[in-house]
């Protein structure tokens, strides 16, 4: 019986897909729906394991689902931070520029509705402000690190194994024997 595919290439490209959806502008909006970037990187490792599968090698299981889960993961929020601090010393604080724009222009129309007391807004927007100094710290760097670290494996495991379920080879039908 062959051995199977060795797992730490397709790790390695789904942990870079996973960390470029997560950390480009724009496209890691897509992270907003529950990590659906990080789902969809775990049901692509094992997308990309089935292809690699053949006749003679062992069929694909559960503990391959949660290796590459693991793997892509870990490899994805490392790739997440190194392009987050890419864009952050290249651009500055792009989607923080952005996210201040988006509440600051909500936080007036609140203001002007009535729904939200002017000291109250000025007080927000100032907590944002002094948020998007802090993001280049090293120590909110780290601290992203950290969370991607724990979040991005939960996430791509539970991708895998959805995966799993979609690609793993389905039982034949048990044959009836006629009399």
């Amino acid at each position: 019986m062959l051995e199977k595919p060795n797992k730490l290439r397709i790790a390695l490209i789904c942990g870079v897909a996973i960390g470029t959806v997560s950390a480009v502008p724009g496209i890691s909006l897509i992270n907003c729906c529950c990590c659906a970037g990080v789902w969809l990187g775990g049901v692509l490792a094992m997308y990309l394991y089935k292809q690699q599968l053949t006749e003679g090698m062992p069929p694909l299981e559960s503990s391959d689902a949660l290796m590459l889960g693991l793997m892509s993961g870990i490899i994805g929020a490392f790739t997440a931070t190194v392009i987050n601090v890419v864009i952050l010393a290249i651009f500055g604080p792009v989607e923080q520029g952005l996210m201040r724009s988006i509440v600051g222009k909500l936080l007036d129309r609140l203001v002007e509705q009535g729904g939200l007391q002017t000291d109250m807004a000025e007080s927000m927007k100032e907590q944002i402000e002094q948020s998007i100094r802090d993001s280049g710290k090293l120590s909110n760097i780290f601290g992203s690190l950290f969370m991607t670290l724990i979040l991005y494996p939960i996430f791509s495991i539970l991708g895998a194994l959805l995966g799993f379920a979609i690609f793993r080879p389905k039982n034949p039908p048990p044959t009836t024997m006629v009399q």
